[in-house]
């Protein structure tokens, strides 16, 4: 969506769905393209890891532990009882494995894993919106760079959306728990994972992964490698397990950061229209000073800065968008109001909230006609907050504490 020009992006939610019908439509013609050009393309796909073992590909499977099944209690917020909490009460997770893949390759921007015999593995890298193997957008690339070949044992961290800080941090930093409960997969020689932005190298680095080491995925699009090592991601839902969180926090968290008291912020997210702002953010501001908040723009913080104010503060409060993310790394008795547009309520950061030991979670949906939700339709959609609603909820939560 953030690739769309801003007047653009309310229409993303029916462009994407025309894209994933469109890519299911032509795949068949692009890999029968693709294998006139060296056949970078999957010429097979597997729905699920079981079905791409029975196919006889080499590929070795290590669960590392069994499907879970979870229930979560609504959340509280305003207005109460919305019916896009309650049919996400209940998540299923799948059990959690490490793949070998003698030969297999990484293709693409979208991370599309394939076997040393062509097999998309769809399970392991299930793209955002595509129900099916062939909606995968690798089908739309026929025509891909070749792949660069690398020796020994190569892990993959890279993903999809890993761009993204959001799925940076909580889908490409936790896999890396799996393969170090997976000793019989090997040690990676390699590891294979995107440097281009500031808070992966940010990251990277806090993870204390050896500069020497490192493939970037963005410098190398298309890889094969002589031993590939795949972890499943923690979850393909956005379902948050709670052992992933409790990952991030012992590997990322600075040691004694905890609570401030009185220390509140506001996470912003800018002034670029349709990108879920808050419309009337210096009203808000004004509202929020005589409780003490102060104003963060995670986008200009290093990622230890945005942890340790997460870490640090008592209170949260923020527009629906990626710095959530930070809810990782909460302290136990904060509290976090999460804004939503009216047509547009994402469970997602709820869900992460409930995997932090003692941290509360209230949501406040802004102006304008709450209704059916349809997912993904308002996705760009701007906030505009009542301010008299929202010094409720704010004397509600300080008077909590």
């Amino acid at each position: 969506m953030a690739k769309l020009p801003p007047a653009l992006r309310p229409l993303w939610p029916y462009a994407k769905r025309a894209y994933t019908a469109t890519t299911r439509a032509v795949a068949p013609a692009t890999i029968a393209l693709s294998r006139r050009r060296g056949g970078v393309l999957p010429t097979r796909v597997a729905a699920t890891i079981e079905a791409a073992a029975s196919m006889g590909d080499a590929l070795t499977v290590h669960t590392v532990a069994p499907a879970e099944d979870v229930r979560r209690e609504p959340p509280a917020g305003d207005p109460p009882g919305l019916p896009t909490f309650a049919a996400q009460t209940r998540a299923h997770f799948a059990p959690l494995r490490v793949l070998e893949l003698p030969g297999g390759r990484v293709l693409g921007p979208h991370r599309a894993v394939i076997t040393r015999d062509g097999v998309l593995l769809h399970e392991v890298v299930r793209y955002f919106g595509a129900a099916r193997p062939r909606e995968h957008p690798i089908f739309l690339q026929p025509f891909g760079p070749p792949p660069s070949d690398h020796p020994g044992t190569v892990g993959v961290l890279a993903s999809r959306g890993d761009g993204n800080y959001y799925h940076f941090l909580h889908d490409v930093v936790p896999r890396l728990a799996l393969l170090d409960r997976c000793p019989e997969a090997g040690k990676p020689d390699v590891w294979y994972v995107p440097r281009r932005t500031r808070f992966q190298r940010e990251l990277v680095e806090l993870l204390d992964l050896p500069e020497d080491r490192l493939v970037d995925a963005d410098a190398v699009p298309h890889l094969r490698a002589e031993h590939l090592v795949v972890p499943t991601l923690p979850d393909l839902d956005l379902n948050h397990p709670a052992w992933s969180t409790q990952y991030l926090r012992d590997r990322l968290l600075p040691a004694g950061a905890r609570p401030i008291s009185g220390r509140r912020i506001y996470v912003t997210r800018g002034s670029a229209p349709h990108t879920r702002i808050l419309l009337d953010e210096p009203d808000v501001l004004a509202a929020l000073d005589r409780f003490g908040f102060e104003r963060i723009d995670p986008g200009a913080m290093s990622v230890v800065e945005q942890i340790r104010a997460f870490a640090e503060a008592e209170v949260i409060l923020a527009p629906h968008g990626a710095a959530l993310a930070n809810l990782a790394f909460a302290g136990a008795g904060a509290t976090v109001v999460e804004l939503f547009a009216p047509d547009f309520v994402q469970g997602c950061y709820w869900k992460l909230a409930t995997t932090v030991p003692g941290l509360r979670y209230r949501y406040l949906v802004g102006e304008g006609r709450v209704g059916r939700f349809r997912e993904g339709l308002g996705v760009s959609s701007d906030i505009r907050i009542d301010v008299r609603s929202l010094n409720s909820v704010i004397e509600r939560v300080v008077r909590s504490r």
